[in-house]
């Protein structure tokens, strides 16, 4: 009887585990960045053809987001996590910042609703002295646009940091195939008659 035990291939069903999976389990790790880097250079497309009829002057301050998606590309090509921290940065940034515009928003909303009445008065070209339903429902579309921004940024956040999770795990596994590979071991045993 002839039994062959391959070392290399115990420690590679020990070590494998399932990547993580996002968008309600249909998109492998992979694609969800891919996806991120696309929606968000997008994102970026629409806000410079905005700001180029409206604000020029504001352009340059979309140097640090397309800077983080030029990284991010970087980094899914390369295989590098080190690329992929400015996505982290930039999210946990965007939800801090969500966090403290709904605090601000909240404090007026509650106790000073005449400055928002003020602002959307000039912005919209009305002249509304109370609360009515159109104050009820700018001030739930701001409400809803910041609490999905900051949702999405922690998710992206989160899906970032599982991708720099699967990289390392990547590289540690590839490396550790190429230098140490266990030996085939034969083990022959002999009938005995």
């Amino acid at each position: 009887m002839v039994m062959i035990h391959d070392g290399g291939l115990e420690k590679k069903s020990n070590n494998q585990q399932n990547p993580p999976r996002f968008v309600f389990g249909k998109l492998h790790i992979n694609s969800t960045m891919k996806a991120i880097v696309s929606f968000g250079i997008i994102v970026i497309l629409m806000l410079v053809a905005l700001l180029y009829f409206k604000f020029r002057k504001a352009m340059f301050i979309l140097l640090v987001p397309t800077t983080v998606s030029v990284l991010t590309v970087i980094a899914i090509v390369s295989k590098k996590h080190r690329f992929v921290w400015p996505v982290v940065a930039i999210s946990m940034f965007h939800v801090i910042l969500s966090i403290y515009a709904l605090l601000v928003f909240s404090f007026y909303f509650f106790f000073k609703p005449f400055y928002i009445l003020m602002v959307s008065n000039w912005a919209f070209d009305t002249m509304h002295n109370d609360k009515n339903a159109a104050f009820y429902l700018q001030s739930a579309g701001i409400y809803s646009f910041l609490i999905v921004f900051m949702l999405f940024n922690a998710w992206q956040a989160n899906v970032a940091i599982h991708y720099i999770e699967h990289i390392n795990l990547e590289t540690s596994s590839s490396s550790s195939r190429r230098q140490s590979h266990q030996p085939t071991v034969v083990v022959v045993n002999k009938p005995m008659y």
